[in-house]
C-alpha cells in the first residue's frame, strides 16, 4: 500500500514539475529563452545568438536558471503624419499607415528581440521614424504633379528605401498606404482650375 502511495506521489510530483518546466509558443509569438541551454548539432544560427528561439512548439526550461520572455509576431500598425517639402519647395502633409510585423525567420526574430523585447510598445514609434525620414527624402525629390499622377510610385520608393533599416530591426512591411496628401498652400487645387475652367467653357458652348 505504501509503495502504491509512493508511486502516486512521485507521479504527481513529476507531472507538477513537468508543467512548471514546459513552455509552449503560441502561433502568434516567439519564446526567447536566455540562460544556460542545450546545444543542438546543426543549429548554427541559434548557436551564434546567445539565446534560444522557440516558435510553434513547446520546450523544457529550467526555472530559476533560464528566463523565458515572449515576442509577439502579430501584425502591428503605425500611423504616418509627416510634413514634407517637394522638389518645387511646396509644403505638403502626407498621411498614411504602415502595417508591419516581426519576420518569421530566426534572424528577424533575433534582430527584433535584441531591439524590442523589453519595449515592444515602442515598435510603432520606431517604424514611424524610419518611414518619416525616407518619405521626406523621396517627396523632396518629386514634384506635386508626379505624386498626384503616380501615388503608387511614391509608395514603392518609400517601401524600397526603408527596406534595409526595417530588416535590421527584424521587421517586415505587410502593407504601406499613402491615404492623403494635404496641401495647405492650395497648389493642388490651383492645378485643377484650368482644366475645370476648360470643361465649364465647353459645357457652355455645347449648351448654346
Amino acid at each position: 500500500m505504501n509503495i502504491l502511495i509512493g508511486v502516486a506521489v512521485t507521479l504527481v510530483l513529476a507531472v507538477v514539475l513537468f508543467r512548471a518546466c514546459w513552455r509552449v509558443a503560441e502561433p502568434n509569438e516567439a519564446l526567447i529563452i536566455s540562460g544556460i541551454r542545450e546545444h543542438s548539432a546543426g543549429d548554427t544560427v541559434q548557436e551564434s545568438l546567445g539565446f534560444k528561439i522557440v516558435t510553434g512548439k513547446g520546450t523544457l526550461v529550467v526555472p530559476g536558471v533560464q528566463t523565458v520572455r515572449k515576442l509577439t509576431l502579430d501584425l502591428r500598425e503605425a500611423e504616418l503624419a509627416i510634413d514634407c517639402v517637394t522638389h518645387q519647395g511646396i509644403p505638403l502633409g502626407i498621411k498614411g499607415v504602415v502595417i508591419f510585423k516581426v519576420g518569421d525567420d530566426f534572424t528577424s526574430i533575433a534582430n527584433a528581440a535584441r531591439r524590442f523585447l523589453d519595449q515592444q510598445n515602442q515598435m510603432d514609434a520606431r517604424v514611424h521614424n524610419v518611414f518619416a525620414g525616407h518619405l521626406r527624402a523621396i517627396v523632396g525629390s518629386m514634384t506635386v504633379e508626379e505624386m498626384i499622377r503616380d501615388r503608387e510610385k511614391l509608395t514603392q520608393l518609400t517601401r524600397q528605401s526603408s527596406g534595409i533599416e526595417m530588416e535590421k530591426l527584424g521587421l517586415i512591411v505587410d502593407s504601406l498606404q499613402i491615404q492623403e496628401i494635404d496641401d495647405p498652400t492650395g497648389y493642388i487645387e490651383n492645378l485643377g482650375r484650368p482644366h475645370a475652367a476648360a470643361v465649364a467653357s465647353q459645357a457652355r458652348i455645347a449648351a448654346a
